[in-house]
């Protein structure tokens, strides 16, 4: 039994938040990594990570939608595989995209960039230039330097490489 002037224990004391309290509290807990580098290679109009991991819910209607067939779901989730084709950056997975994980209002672009191997004929003084020829966006050198600012991912180059030299990162 409590005394006059005693207060219950602090612990079956209910608190009353404010809205704001409330909200901040559980966002200082719940704050995404807004820089989070990607897990997986995300198609073209892929929301940033942290969105696209929280409203990705591997319905596969990208997929289905994708022309090229180059989208796969693993864990749940929309991955790009340009293993065997490259992606057009058409859209059409975008429109399909129910959750607005893919979405035409983000970037149209893959993030993924061409790396060259050492099996490289034009790194070795032969002519070949496959890759250069296949960009769509002109964004590969003569000297294999990759032009950031034009170079979308489509992986083009890596399709045109009959030496495999080319890989997508």
């Amino acid at each position: 039994m409590l005394g006059k002037n005693k207060l219950p224990p602090l612990e079956f004391t209910p608190r009353v938040f404010s809205r704001r309290e409330l909200f901040t509290g559980f966002f200082r807990h719940t704050q995404p990594n807004r820089n989070q580098l990607r897990t997986e290679n995300r198609p073209p109009f892929a929301a940033p990570e942290h969105l696209f991991q929280a409203a990705c819910d591997g319905c596969g209607k990208c997929a289905t939608a994708c022309p090229k067939e180059v989208i796969d779901i693993r864990r749940q989730q929309a991955v790009l595989d340009l293993t065997f084709s490259a992606c057009t950056l058409c859209g059409k997975c975008a429109e399909s995209c129910p959750t607005q994980a893919l979405h035409l209002s983000f970037k149209k672009d893959t993030e993924l960039r061409p790396q060259f191997s050492s099996a490289c004929l034009q790194t070795k003084g032969q002519p070949c230039g496959s890759c250069i020829q296949s960009c769509p966006q002109q964004a590969i050198s003569p000297e294999l330097t990759i032009n950031h600012d034009l170079c979308n991912g489509c992986g083009e180059c890596k399709q045109a490489c009959f030496m495999d030299a080319v890989s997508l990162k």
